[in-house]
């Protein structure tokens, strides 16, 4: 299927109707992820990407500025607002790591206040949409703190 020839929505379409049979991995689904990624303007997603998995491989963190530098959403020095952090794409970036064998990396941002409610609330929507269920027995923040550490521990390898 020629996903260049498919509206936006078409490709929203195909990864929701995906998403909700469970099938995100399956070719077609990972196509039309890797064709919304490629159609983002706002956000520069292969720097964004490269970035969150530098940081992994340095072990650390970042917060939201850095990772909207790093996708181009804004330069260094310009006046940070709020509503940046909605030209970031975690969502996607969450389907674009499942469907890379990749730890859900998004475990990496945090706020400049550190893992807060609403990064947590943030993260669970990522994996909610993706369909990652938190493992029984865990809270959401005991899974965020965990799959940071996979994603350092995954990224040496890489």
């Amino acid at each position: 299927m020629d996903m260049k020839a498919k509206t936006d929505q078409q490709i929203q379409n195909l990864i929701d109707n995906h998403r909700r049979a469970g099938k995100l991995e399956a070719p077609l689904a990972v196509a039309a992820i890797e064709e919304q990624t490629r159609r983002n303007t706002s956000f520069d997603f292969k720097a964004g990407i490269e970035f969150l998995l530098q940081a992994a491989r340095e072990g650390r963190a970042v917060n939201y500025r850095q990772l909207a530098e790093a996708g181009g959403v804004l330069k260094p020095g310009d006046t940070w607002q709020q509503h940046m952090t909605r030209k970031i794409p975690l969502s996607q970036i969450v389907d674009y790591a499942y469907t890379h064998n990749m730890p859900a990396i998004t475990a990496l941002v945090e706020t400049t206040q550190g893992v807060t409610d609403s990064i947590l609330a943030g993260f669970q929507k990522g994996l909610n949409d993706t369909g990652i269920r938190v493992p029984a027995g865990m809270t959401i923040e005991d899974f965020y703190r965990s799959e940071r550490q996979r994603t350092f521990e995954w990224a040496v390898t890489k």
